[in-house]
């Protein structure tokens, strides 16, 4: 059944005037005439009466009435519903961050500004590993992160990295550590020091950039604790066990005992990135990459 057609059919059915509805639809009589013939044929019965004077519907056309708004009701809201999908407007948006980059101050206002901005797409947040991001990403299991990655990293052509913003790297270590009374430290004044690291299995990148910072000064840090978490790091780092190198926003987790010192060295620095695959036609994808951008660029 043409669709056309049957909305001629409706707004005549309103009408009952064929000049009015040709107006109405922005046609001339005779298409709107032979559109509603058209209509008949197809279904075996007249739909109106006509006359010189006057247009009505017959018992058929009344039949049909309801049904042809219902159809061309249930037509404008799928064309609504895929308008919104592809207009960013509604639908899922699966992100993924690392622990310490949900503490950065951008974080918090970039999930709230999108939510208050997009209120009817569903945002799924998942917490996970910058190495284990970029897998996501290609398998499709994400649509867009916030991560870090090693210097000269190799990534997949298929993923897009967009950096957000540089941060610097601080020693996290007991208040009563003699380098807590040092303003800056350099990361060779830590040689000697016990370290406490990200485990290397998780896949988080930060721990291979200090691992490069460490050789690049000669030596190979004393590791004597792994941990998974952030917070378990700087709570370790607060029993005097070790020091920890840790991204800035990590000074945030306030842990009686612990004191965080700026490092002198230019490339103590780690940088968050935006993350999504290459072509990527997901309109939230690309909302969401702006904002941030628009957020830390502020």
């Amino acid at each position: 059944m043409n669709i056309r057609h049957l909305e001629y059919f409706v707004i005549l059915s309103d009408e009952l005037h064929f000049r009015r509805t040709a107006e109405r639809l922005g046609i001339t009589q005779a298409p709107l005439s032979l559109g509603i013939q058209a209509l008949e044929n197809e279904l075996g019965a007249r739909l109106f009466h006509r006359t010189k004077r006057a247009v009505s519907l017959t018992e058929a056309g009344m039949a049909l009435l309801d049904d042809a708004r219902a159809v061309l009701s249930r037509l404008e809201h799928g064309k609504e519903a895929v308008w919104q999908t592809v207009s960013g407007e509604v639908g899922r948006l699966r992100v993924g961050f690392t622990n310490a980059s949900s503490l950065a101050p951008f974080f918090p206002h970039l999930i709230r500004q999108y939510r208050t901005s997009w209120p009817k797409v569903s945002m799924v947040l998942s917490e996970i590993s910058s190495s284990l991001q970029l897998e996501a990403l290609e398998q499709r299991e994400l649509d867009v992160s916030i991560l870090r990655l090693l210097p000269n990293a190799q990534v997949n052509s298929t993923i897009v990295c967009t950096p957000l913003l540089q941060e610097p790297l601080l020693l996290a270590l007991h208040s009563g550590h003699p380098l807590a009374k040092a303003e800056q430290v350099s990361v060779a004044d830590v040689r000697d020091e016990a370290f406490i690291v990200y485990a290397r299995k998780a896949g988080i990148a930060v721990s291979e950039q200090i691992l490069q910072l460490c050789a690049k000064r000669g030596f190979v840090p004393n590791v004597v604790q792994e941990v998974q978490q952030a917070s378990t790091m700087i709570g370790l780092a607060s029993t005097g066990l070790g020091v920890a190198i840790v991204p800035a926003p990590l000074a945030t987790i306030a842990v009686p005992g612990v004191v965080f010192r700026t490092f002198t060295d230019l490339d103590a620095t780690t940088t968050l990135y935006v993350a999504h695959r290459f072509g990527d036609a997901n309109s939230r994808v690309r909302q969401f990459v702006n904002l941030a951008l628009d957020i830390v660029q502020a």
